[in-house]
Parts: structure tokens; sequence; C-alpha cells
């Protein structure tokens, strides 16, 4: 199982396919100390591949299976073309290679097999895992389903933020905090070590409300983040506020794939986009208010610069895509092919959440009439 199937010796990323396509002189390619540097000037373009909807993941009766939250990293396929799918409620669904639901496992509880607060879903060898945040443990299933024993994280590993396992490593974000701020790491072996990348954020700001009885301890609205998602060997990182993606084999960078757009400051307008009516506050059925935008950007702050980049997912395939809006606006996609070149920014559904064997790429799209979510199997021509 993985989260899109994976032929290492298939992998056409950042290097030579066949025929050499025709230059692109919006493209610029160069090599530092064996890190191929890929400069993208395009202006935002509308993607020319043709997506074409094939089905949704459904029940057992034909119905369209509702997801409250989606994300890459509660998502996998496998040889077969199934899809898991780690549900909030704690269990993870199967579907089968047509999209109709097969089986569920997994519970909340405290046993193996069972999970408090799931944050990802991943294989480790044979197996399937899940890290549980709230019991600090990978729960397991072997190549059968069945539950075997937890995987305890202590040490290094402890309270860690996500991980992910490859051949031969592990990658690991992990955050810390003191009297000056929060850093936050992503290592890409073991800890402790140097990270590959990390993000210092400032002491966060303190904010009374709803008359003195709710406290907030909030960092500045639009703080750099670091966004990654693993394929395989293979990893796409970015820190921001940069429109900067860090393609790794294993520990090693080997691409620096960026896009030449303005910078800018964040707005009033685009903390409203986060927050439409203001930051609804519910600590009981006495307690409520909302605070409205000004005083969120007078008493928080935002960062000197808006992020490019909210989220990217790489499937095996090579292809990149990278959220560029808001988590609370529309998806806008930019989607760049195998060698780094942008092809084009698309927009209607969530970031890809695997890729079939039969090529099908899946998607989340936002279900009108109840809230939830649905996965959508999609064709891909390009």
């Amino acid at each position: 199982m993985t989260r899109s199937l994976l032929a290492l010796g298939a992998l056409c990323l950042l290097s030579a396919c066949g025929a050499e396509a025709p230059a692109d002189s919006t493209v610029t390619r160069t090599d530092s100390a064996g890190v191929k540097i890929i400069v993208n000037s395009r202006p935002d373009t509308t993607l020319s591949w043709t997506l074409d909807e094939v089905d949704v993941l459904r029940d057992s009766v034909g119905e369209p299976w509702l997801f409250t939250r989606v994300a890459p990293s509660r998502v996998l396929t496998d040889r077969a073309g199934r899809t898991y799918v780690l549900d909030t409620d704690q269990t993870v669904r199967r579907f089968a290679r047509d999209g109709r639901y097969e089986r569920s496992f997994g519970r909340k509880g405290g046993a193996p097999g069972e999970m408090e607060f799931a944050l990802a879903l991943m294989q480790q060898g044979d197996s399937l895992a899940v890290y549980d945040a709230g019991r600090q443990v990978l729960v397991r299933w072997g190549p059968e389903l069945d539950a075997i024993n937890d995987v305890a994280l202590r040490g290094a590993f402890e309270n860690v933020g996500r991980l992910a396992f490859r051949v031969g490593g592990v990658w690991v974000e992990k955050s810390t905090s003191d009297s000056t701020g929060q850093t936050t790491a992503l290592y890409g072996d073991t800890l402790p070590g140097a990270p590959l990348m990390r993000v210092v954020n400032g002491k966060p700001k303190q904010l009374s409300a709803c008359g003195g009885q709710v406290g907030l301890i909030l960092p500045s609205f639009f703080s750099p983040e670091i966004h990654w998602e693993t394929a395989g060997a293979r990893m796409l990182a970015n820190v921001g506020p940069a429109y900067d993606l860090r393609l790794y084999e294993g520990p090693r960078l080997i691409a620096s794939v960026r896009r030449n757009l303005p910078p800018r400051a964040p707005t009033l307008d685009d903390l409203g986009r986060l927050y439409p009516e203001g930051l609804k506050l519910q600590a009981g059925p006495r307690i409520a208010c909302t605070i409205p935008l000004s005083e969120l950007q007078e008493k928080i702050g935002v960062a000197d610069i808006m992020p490019f980049v909210h989220g990217v997912v790489l499937l095996s395939d090579g292809t990149m895509w990278v959220q560029r809006s808001l988590r609370d606006e529309s998806p806008t996609l930019d989607v760049f092919g195998s060698d780094g070149t942008y092809a084009g920014t698309v927009s209607g559904f969530g970031l890809p959440l695997g890729l079939l064997p039969n090529g099908e790429l899946l998607v989340s799209r936002e279900d009108p009439d109840t809230g939830g979510f649905v996965i959508v199997r999609m064709t891909v021509r390009k």
C-alpha cells in the first residue's frame, strides 16, 4: 500500500524521459552543487490538461460517501487500486477499485487497532499504520488487516507533529516552544540531527475575549509554515513565505522549483477570507462572542509577507501540485510537470489525495448540500 503507487525505476522526475521537449523560454534551469534549480517566470495560466470526473467513492448501496475531513495525509491507495481513508471517527474505510465501499477497521479506544486522536495514515513495511497523537503510538494492522501490536513513540519521537515512512528512513516534523516563540523543524532521517528545513515564529500574542471569560494565545496570522507530502522515496516541501518547492530524495535535496511572483503584505481582506464574520468563539452554552477583524489585526497582527503556498502534493508520476488559496477559500491549485515546469492553474477541487494504478486522480470536493466532502475519481489527459 502506498499513497500513490510508486515505481522508482519508472519515475521520470527531473531526468530525461525519451526525446527532449522544445525549450520553454519562461523556464530557466541551473545546477547548484548537484541541486537542480528550476525557475518559472510564466504568469498565471489556465491549466491546459483535460480533467474529467469518473465517479465518487460510494457506500454499499451506491450513495456518495460523505467525509467531514479529507487530506492527502489521511488517504492511501494500494497496488490493487483500492483506496483507504482515515475518517474522523477513528476508523479506516476501504473502497474497491470501482470506488464502492468494502469494509472498515479500527475504532476509538486504547487497545491495538484502536485510536484516540488519529492524524495520519501511512505504510510501514507490509503493514498499515496510523499515527495516533492522542496515545503517542503507531496503531498498526498486518497485510490481512488484522490488528497487531502498537509501537510507542518515545524519546525524540515523542509529541511529533507528523511522520511518514520511506524505505530506509522516516520523515518527521516536530515543534518546540520557549519564551521567545515556536520553532518547527522537518527532519529527513533520525532525531536529533540537523533539520532539512525549519521555521521560527516569534512569541504568540495574548488576547482576552468574551468579556474576559476566554483567553487566546495566537501567533501572527499568516506566519510561515512548513507544508510537505511524500511519494515513496521522495518528498516535496515548502517553507513560507517564498514560492520555493524543495524536492528531496530521502534526506538529500535534489531540486528547487520556483515561481517568480511578486510578494505582498497580508491585508485585512486576507484576514476576512479566513474569518468572513470575525473570529467566532464558543466556550460553553453561555459563553460565546465574535472578535472583529480589526481587533485581530491590532492585537494579534499579521506576518510581514503573505505566504504563496498553503499546501503541496507530490504524485508518483512526478507531478507537483500546490495549493495557492487559503484553507477556507475555493481551492486554487498550481500544477507542475515532472520536469518542474509550471503547467498551469486549476480550481474547483482540493489537492490530489492520490493516484490510482490506472492513472485516475483522487481529489476532494465539497458537497454543497451537506457541507461535507466527497472523494472524486478523475481521468487526466495532458
